[in-house]
């Protein structure tokens, strides 16, 4: 078995509901994976809205040594974006991944520790995340400080999206609580995603 791609996804994404309450929810498929030529075998892990860091992190890394070695790692949700008003005016501060209960963020990223040397020589990650490599920055914290301590922690490259990305939805089908369940297209990337390579450990 080669060196696999493992695709994790906030299970309630995008985070949306109708109007009476119920979920709207968009998840990635296989399809994606393989029309665009990701590195098979391919396993979709889904983060259970409720999941504490500890869990989900644990889940992840679980799957991983489940799959032998990973050839790309894919972290897919919303990106969490405060504005804040500063003496440049107004900017959107990059904040991390929303994912189960709390999201992915610079103060517990190093979670994803766990998955440090389950990668095969060249692999990479993917944060499949709105602005997870903005620039703009407020009390050091960044995207682009983000996607660094990411990449530091994986000891792969991370290959991130400065900007607002637009997925598609399709296969639109009603769930049983009066929501919508459908598969969400992420790429092909919008604007020019960024590479951060992994810094010595110590640095």
């Amino acid at each position: 078995m080669g060196a696999g791609t493992l695709l994790v996804y906030d299970e309630a994404f995008p985070r949306a509901k109708t109007q009476t309450g119920a979920a709207i929810r968009n998840s990635p498929s296989e399809a994606e994976l393989r029309d665009n030529k990701y590195p098979e075998p391919y396993k979709l892990l889904p983060i259970k809205e409720a999941a504490a860091p500890d869990a989900y992190f644990a889940d992840i890394a679980k799957a991983a040594k489940d799959m032998g070695q990973l050839g790309r790692l894919i972290i897919l949700g919303h990106g969490r974006v405060v504005p804040v008003a500063n003496e440049a005016g107004n900017a959107r501060i990059f904040m991390g991944v929303i994912m189960g209960a709390t999201p992915i963020s610079i103060s517990n990223a190093s979670g994803l520790g766990k998955l440090r040397g389950l990668f095969a020589k060249g692999a990479s990650a993917e944060l499949w995340v709105c602005e997870a490599a903005s620039r703009e920055t407020e009390g050091g914290i960044s995207g682009v400080v983000f996607c660094q301590k990411v990449a530091d922690t994986l000891g792969v490259v991370v290959v991130a999206a400065e900007i607002t990305q637009i997925f598609e939805s399709a296969d639109q089908q009603p769930t049983p609580e009066g929501g919508w369940q459908s598969t969400a297209k992420f790429l092909p990337w919008d604007g020019t995603p960024q590479r951060f390579s992994p810094r010595p450990q110590g640095k």
